[in-house]
């Protein structure tokens, strides 16, 4: 009976150590600035315009219609 409790709390020990890892990895540092380059209103391709002209992560059409890119800070 010991046994099974035992590798019962080394299972769940190692589950919160592997969330952790996977919580870390996703809170990289990102942000958000308006698009240097592109011009006029944002109706699509934005976020190709960020990965291609401006070499940034990725790019995304605002409330404002205007092209935001995500860069790593």
């Amino acid at each position: 009976m010991e046994k099974k409790t035992l590798s019962g709390l080394c299972f769940l020990i190692f589950l919160l150590f592997v969330a952790q890892i996977v919580v870390l990895q996703s809170e990289a540092a990102t942000c958000e600035n308006l698009a240097d380059k592109y011009k006029g209103p944002c109706f699509g391709g934005c976020d190709q315009h960020c990965k291609k002209i401006e070499h940034l992560l990725s790019g995304r059409c605002r409330d404002d219609f205007r092209c935001w890119c995500t860069r790593k800070c």
